[in-house]
């Protein structure tokens, strides 16, 4: 941990993201509960969540190409300081007696679309910030541990603010966080970075022509590592299983634990804490069984810690279910972003890691509307026990399907120096030679 803590643009990187991630678990918290109190309605607040993540995920691809085209760097910047700017009009719009929601959806939409930027550019530039390879695991460690301490204190935190300040005043403090964590990444000494590509922008001519295939490049690669394939697929329903917590958990609180938001925050902060004990567990302990059988049963084990929250209505169960989830899941996120930086070369990593999430990305989103509309089905905990079961057996089917995550075939990318990106004339000599 030493070499990590003695890199000043990791430092600088860490504290950004810890600022963004507190202030995203304020502002998430803040807007969900105005959602429900303002609507009542499961769909309503599906709807919020799908509208920011499918339109980042929509966004996702041209995200990639400006990634690798551009400043990585600046381009993060700019997403906290717009992002920003876009929510400060979001609580302009919470102050309105009768708020009309499209306009907020539009808005979330707009934060979304931008919101790539930051979420796949920060772990495309990561590998810059760490030139030793090995450390990557312990690096992603570090930040797995930075965003559960955010979300152990966060929720709880927001859940009395929200009580004292509003809801409006709390997404003031997601916005400060953004700008922020905006000068944080500007104090990362760029000369540690490397930019090799994207430090000028290409003509306009010549990156319009180039795109269409730029568009595709991430995917051309994706398809020539099958067991990469098989990890985002199941990746995809792993997210599917998480999403309908984002909707479920307001409304358990609200129904079975008084209706207070500071209940719906401890729910929230069992699962960090147990998230947080997970990954402290799992940086000290010598992991020895296999990253394709670790990740295939995490995903049938939160199947089983979740199980009893379609049981039973009372809030120590609740936590208990909450903390022991956390605790199962928190080396899913470690094992899974390192594979994807070790294995995918550096002058491809904004492309593909859009690609990827424009897959396993629409896995969250699909969930919590599917919760929506299943929870007028099924009931609230109806929807819990459909969530549990089906998590469990694709666990039991990704087993056999992971095992072999871990085989040379995979890791034989090599991890040569970042290369710049083609000119629109190099373009197919390119392609031919990465693929």
């Amino acid at each position: 941990m030493k070499e990590l803590w003695g890199l000043v643009a990791f430092r600088w990187y860490w504290f950004g993201l810890f600022l963004s991630s507190l202030g995203n678990s304020l502002g998430w918290m803040a807007l969900a509960w105005f959602v429900m109190k303002k609507t009542g309605s499961p769909v309503a607040m599906g709807g919020v969540v799908l509208s920011y993540m499918l339109s980042a995920v929509a966004a996702g691809l041209v995200v990639g190409v400006l990634l690798d085209r551009f400043n990585r760097q600046r381009l993060i910047i700019w997403d906290n300081i717009l992002r920003g700017l876009i929510f400060i009009a979001l609580v302009a719009v919470l102050q309105l007696e009768s708020v009309p929601l499209w306009i907020m959806y539009v808005l979330i939409v707009l934060a979304g679309i931008l919101s790539p930027l930051s979420s796949a550019g920060t772990q495309a530039l990561l590998p810059r910030l760490v030139p030793d390879k090995e450390l990557l695991v312990k690096a992603n460690g570090l930040m797995e541990s930075q965003w559960q301490i955010t979300g152990l204190f966060g929720p709880v935190l927001a859940g009395l603010l929200i009580g004292v300040i509003g809801e409006g005043m709390v997404l003031l403090l997601d916005v400060c966080a953004m700008f922020v964590c905006a000068y944080c990444f500007g104090r990362i000494p760029s000369a540690m970075l490397n930019h090799s590509a994207g430090t000028s922008a290409p003509p306009a001519g010549e990156f319009l022509r180039s795109l269409g295939a730029d568009l595709l490049t991430g995917y051309r690669f994706l398809l020539r590592q099958p067991q990469l394939l098989w990890l985002i697929f199941f990746t995809f329903f792993f997210n599917m299983a998480y999403g309908p917590l984002e909707i479920a958990l307001p409304l358990y609180a609200n129904a079975y634990l008084g209706g207070e938001a500071v209940a719906m925050g401890f729910l929230w902060s069992a699962l960090a804490a147990g998230a947080l004990l997970g990954s402290l567990l799992f940086s000290v302990v010598n992991w020895k069984v296999r990253a394709g059988v670790t990740l295939a049963a995490i995903i049938a084990l939160w199947g089983v810690t979740t199980l009893p929250l379609a049981f039973f209505t009372r809030l120590d169960i609740a936590v208990i279910s909450m903390a022991l989830a956390g605790f199962s899941f928190t080396p899913y996120n470690i094992l899974y972003r390192s594979h994807l930086q070790k294995n995918i070369p550096p002058h491809l990593l904004g492309r593909v890691l859009t690609s990827v999430r424009m897959i396993t990305g629409t896995g969250m989103p699909a969930g919590a509307g599917a919760a929506g509309l299943l929870i007028s089905v099924l009931g609230l905990q109806g929807m819990f026990l459909a969530s549990s079961v089906a998590c469990i057996v694709i666990g039991l089917l990704a087993l056999p399907l992971l095992r072999g995550l871990d085989a040379p075939p995979l890791f034989a990318v090599q991890q040569g120096s970042e290369e710049p990106l083609p000119t629109a004339g190099q373009k197919k000599v390119e392609q031919g030679q990465q693929m």
